[in-house]
């Protein structure tokens, strides 16, 4: 398949997602033989690179991927960003800290927070949505006095265990919260679970 096809194709996946992404397909610099795929969206300046490519790899099809792209290379940037500008994790720095990072979490209540936030118990409040980001768990841990240069350790702790986002902290990252209980309790029931992205959307101000 063609560069040009490639990058009509990859738009079409993720145009209903991000109707304003700008996809550009190229022969990657350091293997012409293998295609370099940029997305450029503003909606990536909040989210870490292993996010960006979470989402999108999502929206693009197994069979396709498989066929087409799984010699590719992705650069997934902000406006204004260029790829030597991403910051990735030492996979086995993450694994190595993880287990004391989801200590120090636990012992926080950063999570028993979280689930306050999104899932409030009794007349705790009005629960708030997931916006796909880390808005609310940032602030959580901001107020509980974790420094911002520990955060990136800390969300890709939390990405490792698949939370991507705030409410996937809740369902994937631990394995008790009351918005994971209230999912199974609705599928349980045979009802329609709560969505907590629905009526949102990423760019949205906190």
């Amino acid at each position: 398949m063609n560069l040009q096809q490639l990058e009509t194709d990859i738009r079409d996946f993720v145009r209903r997602a991000y109707p304003n992404l700008q996809v550009r397909v190229e022969p990657w610099a350091e293997d012409p033989t293998r295609p370099a795929v940029y997305f450029t969206e503003a909606q990536f300046a909040s989210l870490y690179p292993a996010q960006r490519y979470h989402y999108l790899r999502h929206l693009i099809p197994e069979d396709y991927y498989q066929r087409h792209l799984s010699d590719s290379e992705w650069f997934e940037l902000a406006p204004g960003e260029h790829p030597e500008d991403l910051e990735y994790p030492d996979a086995e720095l993450i694994a190595d800290i993880t287990s004391d990072v989801m200590r120090c979490l636990f012992g926080a209540g950063i999570f028993e927070a979280l689930d306050d936030v999104l899932c409030p118990a009794g007349t705790g409040g009005p629960r708030q949505p997931c916006y796909g980001d880390y808005r609310h768990a940032r602030a959580v841990l901001r107020a509980r006095n974790f420094r911002d240069d520990e955060l990136f350790d800390v969300f890709h702790v939390l990405m490792a265990r698949g939370g991507y986002c705030d409410c996937e902290i809740l369902y994937n990252a631990v394995e008790t919260s009351r918005l994971k209980a209230e999912y199974w309790r609705a599928r349980a029931d045979e009802s329609e679970p709560y969505d907590p992205h629905a009526g949102t959307s990423r760019e949205e101000s906190p």
